[in-house]
């Protein structure tokens, strides 16, 4: 087994994480966990329930991430008939049908993660017509330009945070291992989402010459907003890949063969 030195960073919240580490970790990566946020509990778990426990005033839920689904299955076993199920692109659509069936109906833009998102999702809902009342279930913030663009088109919006996101901290370990790092070869970092973007630049600045070091390597997303977002604060070398995960270990391979 090849043993590689340069660090794989993967920024991937929850479970998904875990997994495409151990996966990495098992062709003999360096990879380094560092989950842009941990999910926590909601601030009113009373709150979730209730609202979860009774949707008969809404006719559309959207699930705006993984982790709004696996709040969302403590409290609903099998979702109304009169609900239409919906979500921003097609990896949260395949968590949904892992948690509540394969035959479950759901309502999202087909295709690869970097051809979804919230525009391609009200783009959807206008050709088929606007709901009339619709549930978001998400952390405490998020998917906001798709509330007010429904609101502005006459639906009735309500926001049901299910979850909270507590962003990255590095512990003293891993700035040590940063620190030891930065005069090595530049990393490779898989991120998911704009926010991670600000997260990472946070997580190493008390680290001299540390985020030179990270803009110096190869970035990995799934969708052309963080990619922006990467490029604008100085990120040189950033790549859209679909967020399977035997996709991003094809596209890490690549890199590792010719860097």
């Amino acid at each position: 087994m090849i043993h590689y030195q340069k660090p794989i960073i993967l920024m991937r919240p929850g479970a998904p994480n875990d997994r495409l580490a151990e996966r990495l970790g098992k062709l003999g990566m360096n990879v380094w966990k560092w989950p842009a946020f941990t999910i926590l509990p909601p601030e009113e778990p009373e709150r979730v329930k209730e609202r979860l426990s009774d949707l008969t005033k809404f006719d559309m839920v959207l699930l705006a991430s993984p982790s709004a689904v696996a709040a969302s299955a403590v409290y609903v076993k099998k979702w109304p008939e009169h609900i239409t199920l919906t979500t921003i692109g097609s990896g949260t659509a395949r968590v949904i049908r892992a948690a509540w069936g394969p035959d479950t109906p759901v309502l999202y833009p087909e295709g690869e993660t970097f051809e979804s998102g919230s525009e391609r999702l009200f783009e959807l809902l206008k050709s088929r017509g606007f709901p009339s009342r619709v549930l978001i279930v998400r952390g405490q913030v998020g998917r906001e330009w798709l509330r007010e663009q429904l609101m502005a088109h006459g639906t009735d919006v309500e926001v049901l945070p299910a979850y909270q996101r507590a962003p990255l901290e590095l512990s003293t370990a891993e700035l040590d291992k940063l620190q030891s790092s930065i005069s090595g070869p530049a990393p490779i970092v898989y991120l998911t989402s704009t926010d991670a973007v600000g997260v990472l630049m946070h997580a190493v600045k008390t680290i001299p010459g540390a985020l030179e070091w990270l803009q110096k390597g190869f970035i990995l997303t799934i969708h052309p907003r963080p990619k922006a977002q990467l490029e604008e604060v100085g990120f040189r070398n950033v790549a859209l890949v679909s967020a399977k995960d035997e996709k991003v270990q094809e596209a890490i391979q690549k890199l590792l063969s010719i860097v």
